[in-house]
Order: structure tokens, then sequence, then C-alpha cells
């Protein structure tokens, strides 16, 4: 909590907290979101409270509730307001195998809980400004999942929103205009950060997170989009870490960011980086993700592709080939959610107010709408 959230709880000081009344409704789901949200055990959790792990695993399990003095402490270690353990308003529920991870291997349980409980907390943000601001409708082609082609999925999406043949000029900002939610964490996420992408199809709608780490490079991060709705088209029953979905995931997103059809007649006869660099701007690609087309086409051999990733490695140790941030693109900075809380906000519905109904901190709403506060940082003090 910092010391914008502690001043909210504190001019809120009049709406005094009823602890009889969260303990009589304690969700137990709302602990354990808010537990993997903070990134702890339950024996850590047990630790800073004063309970045992056994406690905690039995407030979350519904076998008992936790006594009404304990419920500041977990407040208090858990960074949420008290009545955040109060039942009676929508909850996301992700399971953790109905989630896809985009670097699954190489990240822990922990960060997978952490994000599985941000993007069910993107989800309820969602919710909340739904019942203010009408959102675009999910509009995505239905896709047989049992006996689904990864790239004629990417040609139904293409027609299914009237690409065509081009490419495709702003990505995100078309998934969002098609109903997707498209979260872009900020750097307070550090975390949640190492997890690259993750998304889920088992909300009301899809969610894509993409983190920090996928946002260096534009390109890099428009493909991890794609692959993301891949996922979202093409696996609705997840199995974490399948190594043949995630190829299927990568071979969509190919094929709806470069049509085959388009780009095998305009790749070079030889691995030309300077015309590679011409077409990645294009078509918004890596010159990385054209060598791979160029290696799937047979365009030239595996030895002059390799040569070309060798070349181009260089290039960037060198500095002669820097990534382009996602800033730098407006079209690919997520701004429904934003633009939603702004339209909330001129109706009448401020930030603050949202944090209230939702029973969070205003920072944690900031972090959700993928928004960096630059104001300068208010102290109580007396």
């Amino acid at each position: 909590m910092d010391d914008r959230d502690a001043l909210f709880s504190l001019t809120g000081a009049s709406e005094r907290t009823d602890l009889d009344a969260v303990a009589d409704g304690f969700d137990p789901a709302r602990l354990t979101q808010a537990r993997f949200a903070a990134g702890l055990s339950k024996a850590k959790l047990a630790e800073k409270v004063g309970v045992t792990p056994a406690a905690i695993g039995q407030y979350e399990s519904r076998v008992a509730t936790p006594r009404r003095e304990v419920l500041p402490a977990l407040a208090r270690e858990l960074k949420v307001p008290v009545d955040y353990f109060a039942t009676g308003r929508p909850i996301g529920r992700v399971d953790g195998s109905q989630a896809h991870f985009r670097s699954l291997r190489s990240t822990t349980a922990r960060d997978r809980a952490k994000a599985i409980a941000f993007i069910e907390q993107v989800w309820e943000l969602t919710f909340a400004l739904e019942k203010r601001v009408q959102f675009p409708e999910v509009s995505l082609p239905k896709i047989d999942r049992n006996a689904a082609d990864p790239v004629a999925a990417a040609q139904a999406l293409r027609a299914w929103w009237g690409l065509g043949v081009k490419p495709v000029k702003h990505l995100v900002a078309l998934a969002e205009s098609h109903g997707v939610v498209v979260s872009l964490l900020t750097l307070a996420n550090a975390d949640v950060a190492r997890v690259g992408a993750f998304s889920t199809s088992h909300l009301a709608r899809p969610v894509i997170i993409v983190t920090p780490e996928r946002a260096k490079s534009v390109y890099v991060y428009r493909f991890t989009v794609a692959h993301e709705l891949g996922h979202i088209l093409l696996h609705g029953e997840a199995v974490p870490g399948d190594k043949q979905q995630e190829r299927e995931a990568d071979q969509f997103a190919a094929e709806l960011l470069t049509p085959r059809a388009q780009i095998e007649n305009l790749l070079p006869r030889t691995v030309n980086l300077s015309r590679l660099d011409q077409l990645s701007r294009h078509w918004g690609v890596s010159v990385d993700s054209l060598l791979l087309r160029m290696k799937e086409t047979g365009t030239v051999s595996e030895s002059s592709i390799r040569r070309g990733y060798q070349k181009l490695k260089q290039l960037r140790s060198s500095g002669l080939e820097t990534p382009e941030p996602v800033n730098a693109y407006p079209g690919e900075v997520p701004t429904m959610l934003a633009e939603a809380a702004r339209l909330a906000d001129q109706a009448g519905i401020t930030l603050v107010d949202l944090a209230k109904e939702l029973k969070w901190y205003p920072s944690r709403v900031r972090e959700a709408l993928g928004a960096e506060d630059s104001r300068p940082s208010l102290r109580v003090v007396g």
C-alpha cells in the first residue's frame, strides 16, 4: 500500500469496516486471490499474520473463518482493504489449467498464480466499467477446436475482421475494437513480468496480458499478442506448457501477421537483411520472424538462414540494430480500459469510486488499467 492508498483508507474512515460483518460474510476465494496476487505461500502469510499455515488452509477451504481480530492483519500483509474479503460482488475465477502462459517453463508456480490473480482482477475491473460504459461486442469466428488447423484459423480471423491480404496496422487497437481486453502491465508488476504474457478465454471476455519483457520490441509484442489470440481461438482447454499448442499458436501468429500466400512472393531469394528490414517495417514483424518464414517456405538453404541469424545477432550486439518500444506506436498501446475509465469519470464515477466498489486500493486500479501514476507521492503526517 503506497502513501496515496494510505490517504485513501483514511479519507474513507467514515465508512468504517464492520469486522463482524466481514467475518460473517467471509469469502475464502478472495483470500486465495489476494494471497496469489501478493505472491505469498500459505506458510509465509501465516508467519506474517501470526497464525499457523494450517489455519490459512482452513480459511481458504471454508473449514474455518478468520477471527475478527485476524482480518486486519490479513489485509495489511496482503495490501488490500479489510472489506476486500467480504462476499457479495462478482469474482473472476480462472483455474490454472484455463490460462496460457507465454514463458511457462521459465516461471515459477508462484509467478503463474500471481498472473492468474491479476487476470481475474482485470476482468473484475472490466465488469465494473461495463456497468457504466458500453464496450465493443466480442467478435471472433467460431473455430472447431477438435479439428482446428492454426493456419486456417488465422485465415478465418483475417476474413472475419475484414483484413483481406494487407498488413495488420494496429493489432492491439484492432483486437480491442472486437471486444478483446488487452492489458500492458507496468513495471510495478515485476514478478508477473517474468511470465512474459498470458491469456484466457474462460471469462465473459477474452483477456490478454502482456508484460514489459515482451514490450521492449514492438515486433515481439505484436507477435506475442497474435500468439495469445491463437490460444484463445484454438485452445479452450489449456494444457500449461503443451509444446504442440505453443507451436500451433506460433503458426497462427505467423499466418495472421504475414499470410504465406502474400509474403512468400515478397521474400528475397537470398538472406538480404536490408530487404528483410524493409519487409519487417511494412508487415510489422521482426526480421527473425521473416527468416523463419524463409525457412518454412524453403526460399533459401538452412545454412544461409543460420548465417543470417548470426549476422543479425552481430548487428544487435554492436548496437546497430535496436528494438523499437511499443509506446512509440500508439495503435499498439491498449486503450480500451483506460478510455472506459475516462468516460466513467466524466459520468461522475471516479477511479476512487471504482476502487471502493471493487474493494481495492486505487493503486491496484491503476495497475489493472495499465496506467503508470506520475503524480508526486503524498505523505500523511501528524
